[in-house]
């Protein structure tokens, strides 16, 4: 009898733990979604509009959808004891969006995103190190198939290297410190909270910082810019969620499935014809992401 129950539990901690892991895998397909339509809209703005003052508007207007959130869940929602990390997840997070929005702005999309996988390198090694995640077998199978495709979409001996590519290789390494600091508050702190502190924090130092490249936007890039933010506090509550039912390591080499997303935009919007190469790259992307996804299941 004993025996029978043990093995009663052991299935629904099993089928517990699957459906935490579909849950972590929807939110990190959410964020893929509309983390591309944001830079999506970002690259057709005007090219005299600042990325601090992108920063500017896609903070504050992401704090104004965040507000009816606010009321809805309670002001208790807001209450920390790490003011210190929301600082320091902001500091990353806002320094990383710049960085983004001006490589977005200056390479193809579907380049950018690719060169932007590498990210989950950096988030694996900061996860390991920092949150003491484990390196299974699984997570190794999908991020160096990720990268097999990264590497035939980026193709280094063709590619012409400019200081977009190298500011996105930066915005990468602030979007991963950003996500652990999420990792962590998310143990302790609301969903909302993290939302929250960020916006401020950011709306402030971003406007600080824009005042001396100001100019106001016309009608059309108003808004690209609403799509934009609303875009990006989409991806921000999407992010948050995934992180708090999932590893960050075993969460990043789905970020791959955003080429498959750039592709059809870029094609439709920006007039981007990807290479065969891209196409190949995406086709092992999505079957390295597939065998990660029923690996860590079974």
């Amino acid at each position: 009898m004993l025996q029978v129950k043990v093995k009663a539990t052991q299935k629904v901690s099993s089928a517990s733990l699957n459906n935490y892991k579909r849950k972590s895998i929807f939110w990190m397909l959410m964020w893929a979604f509309s983390i591309t339509l944001a830079v999506s809209f970002a690259k057709g703005l005007d090219s005299e509009i600042s990325g601090f003052i992108l920063v500017f508007f896609r903070c504050s207007f992401g704090f104004l959808f965040t507000v009816p959130f606010i009321f809805s869940e309670g002001l208790e929602k807001l209450k920390t004891r790490r003011f210190p990390l929301h600082f320091l997840r902001m500091f990353f997070n806002a320094t990383g969006l710049v960085c983004t929005y001006y490589a977005y702005r200056h390479l193809p999309l579907a380049e950018a995103t690719a060169i932007g996988f590498t990210e989950p390198l950096v988030t694996i090694v900061l996860a390991a190190v920092i949150l003491k995640d484990k390196l299974t077998l699984a997570k190794w199978i999908g991020l160096i198939g990720g990268y097999i495709g990264v590497f035939i979409i980026a193709s280094p001996h063709t590619m012409v290297i400019n200081n977009a590519f190298y500011v996105l290789l930066l915005a990468n390494f602030f979007a991963s410190s950003s996500l652990i600091c999420t990792k962590i508050l998310s143990k302790t702190d609301s969903t909302i909270a993290i939302l929250t502190y960020t916006n401020i924090m950011s709306i402030l130092i971003a406007g600080f910082v824009a005042l001396p490249y100001w100019k106001t936007p016309d009608l059309y890039n108003a808004l690209l810019m609403v799509g934009v933010s609303f875009c990006g506090i989409i991806s921000q509550f999407s992010y948050v969620k995934a992180l708090k039912v999932g590893d960050p390591s075993f969460l990043a080499p789905f970020e791959y499935t955003r080429l498959l997303m750039a592709i059809p935009i870029g094609i439709m919007f920006f007039s981007e014809t990807p290479s065969l190469r891209v196409f190949v790259g995406a086709g092992i992307i999505a079957f390295a992401t597939y065998v990660l996804a029923k690996l860590e299941r079974s």
